[in-house]
């Protein structure tokens, strides 16, 4: 969310944003499958863009800091292509 200028927008951008954090909690895709149901197409695309986000920035030169960083995007984005797999499947 950007505080600077928060406002409200759809639900599933919420469940498509939490759903790959589930599965970095060691959840499988088929347990949260209700959370990315209600509103497919939004659901896929955001997941989508979210995931190739991650797994762009995965591939870029290391940050001084924080540590880890790279790794962790490499993570959710094998954890949202998990995902995007399942859903689309």
């Amino acid at each position: 969310m950007d505080w600077a200028h928060a406002s409200r927008g759809p639900a599933c951008i919420d469940a498509a944003s939490l759903a790959p954090q589930i599965v970095l909690a060691a959840h499988a895709p088929a347990n949260i499958a209700r959370l990315l149901r209600d509103h497919p197409a939004t659901t896929t695309a955001f997941l989508a863009a979210l995931t190739g986000h991650w797994h762009r920035n995965a591939h870029q030169p290391a940050p001084p800091a924080p540590t880890g960083l790279r790794a962790y995007q490499q993570r959710a984005a094998a954890a949202g292509l998990a995902l995007l797999d399942y859903h689309l499947g």
